[in-house]
């Protein structure tokens, strides 16, 4: 009798444990279904020791799928690409200043269908970035 009651009595504690979570309600590193739905722009972006959103002002960025990156700002186009693997969303911007201080591996901290927030995968210095949908 005691050999039945012992797994009888971990089936209901484990079952009493556990929860039905859909795979929808948890939290998601995947951006690619998000990003590509609209314009962002940069609504935050500290750069190792200070706030450098201001450089970002009156940019448009538009993830397109297959990889391509677009910042438009006042009627001028820079195309880059993007790419995201293994919980990171890899940025190349442009070479000029100062989209080039967007190029980088950045580690995917949050996505919501309006916000993404990023930060440097180099922990010797911080740096973050936050896209806000347009």
């Amino acid at each position: 009798m005691k050999n039945l009651l012992l797994p009888a009595v971990l089936t209901i504690l484990l079952g009493a444990a556990c929860t039905n979570i859909s795979d929808d309600s948890l939290p998601s590193n995947d951006v690619s279904g998000v990003i590509t739905n609209g314009d962002w722009e940069v609504s935050y972006f500290w750069d190792k020791t200070k706030d450098e959103t201001h450089k970002f002002s009156g940019y448009s960025f538009v993830f397109e799928n297959g990889g391509v990156l677009r910042s438009i700002r006042q009627g001028s186009t820079t195309v880059g690409t993007w790419v995201q693997g293994s919980g990171k969303l890899i940025l190349f911007a442009g070479a000029a200043d100062p989209l080039e201080e967007l190029n980088d591996d950045w580690i995917i901290v949050e996505r919501t269908e309006t916000l993404i927030r990023l930060r440097d995968d180099n922990d010797e210095h911080v740096e973050e970035l936050h896209f806000r949908k347009r």
